[in-house]
């Protein structure tokens, strides 16, 4: 298995998805952060056991990982979802084909689950939404004076 640059950058990324430090992932997998920096950096051959215990921990499968190939994320985490014609449904969700395409996209790029990808992008909603609010509530209280 080489330490080229594609490994690293969906471990990089598949982290950084979660929201997870060096350390924690190491903790996680049951290696060292050191060496963990290693992989993510390209500066270390990633072994096939650490391989699996780091794709275990991020929730992604070891063939994702080490090759980029289908599936991504382990079968045992997530549900799969039902594809519907061109749409897609996960658990009662119902996407309409063009985010159905788009979040699986984003999914494959970040090396991530569908369910991480549509709670990323809900978050990111209510973050705007917020600001939106925000922006509103302080145009209004200008106006009033």
């Amino acid at each position: 298995m080489s330490g080229n640059s594609q490994i690293s950058e969906r471990l990089k990324s598949s982290r950084e998805n979660l929201h997870m430090s060096q350390v924690l992932l190491a903790e996680l997998a049951v290696i060292n952060p050191t060496q963990l920096y290693r992989y993510e950096s390209g500066k270390a051959k990633l072994l096939m056991e650490a391989a699996e215990k780091i794709a275990a921990a991020l929730g992604v499968s070891t063939a994702w990982l080490v090759h980029g190939t289908l599936p991504i994320a382990r079968g045992a985490q997530i549900d799969p979802p039902v594809p519907t014609g061109e749409a897609l449904i996960l658990n009662v969700l119902e996407l309409p084909p063009v985010l159905a395409s788009a979040v699986k996209h984003l999914s494959m790029q970040n090396g991530s689950t569908l369910e991480i990808e549509l709670l990323d992008l809900a978050h990111r909603g209510l973050e705007a939404l917020h600001k939106r609010t925000l922006a509103c509530d302080e145009s209004a209280s200008k106006n009033e004076k």
